[in-house]
């Protein structure tokens, strides 16, 4: 096994670690602003990893990891629990953003798993926007198509992000 492939597997054994601890991972909070009124209307949560001996990873580093070995799951469900729990604070005008994975939509249980984040924070549903990628259009649209219908059903808002970044056109929003 060569230096690379150690370090990312080293890293992968880490991140698993610091999720089944809860600690070494932070919530932190980009605001999204009316640039009409200056006003903050929402803030989109990232995720960020404090490691206590190499320091802050970057998430372009550790997510890809998450994603290639499913921790993406887990660390996508603390990420949206804590994030709500906190926003619950925040004035009722100021929208939650939080991204999620294409991997999270094909688990088939990611709309549980809001309502369950919904519920243990006392967040409304109408604060909360789901921010995706067009990759959750493109595998598998039709079981992201039912799920993206689900989370609408109960009041979520869905962002496309990045969009026109990958492969997908308008037609894709058209089904939507």
């Amino acid at each position: 096994m060569d230096a690379d492939a150690r370090a990312r597997r080293e890293l992968e054994m880490e991140l698993r670690q610091t999720i089944a601890a809860g600690s070494g991972l932070e919530v932190y909070y980009q605001p999204c602003v009316d640039l009409r009124s200056n006003e903050i209307t929402g803030c989109e949560a990232l995720v960020r990893w404090r490691h206590p001996v190499r320091g802050m990873i970057s998430p372009a580093e550790f997510v890809p990891i998450a994603e290639e070995t499913g921790l993406i799951n887990q660390l996508g469900e603390w990420v949206l629990m804590t994030a709500c729990k906190e926003a619950v604070n925040w004035p009722d005008q100021i929208r939650l953003a939080v991204n999620v994975s294409p991997i999270q939509f094909r688990s088939g249980t990611l709309a549980l798993k809001v309502i369950a984040a919904l519920a243990a924070s006392g967040l409304s549903a109408g604060r909360l926007e789901l921010e995706i990628t067009e990759a959750v259009l493109i595998r598998d649209d039709e079981t992201a198509l039912a799920a993206m219908h689900q989370l609408r059903a109960i009041g979520i808002r869905i962002a496309l992000d990045d969009f026109g970044t990958g492969y997908s056109s308008l037609s894709y929003l058209k089904r939507f």
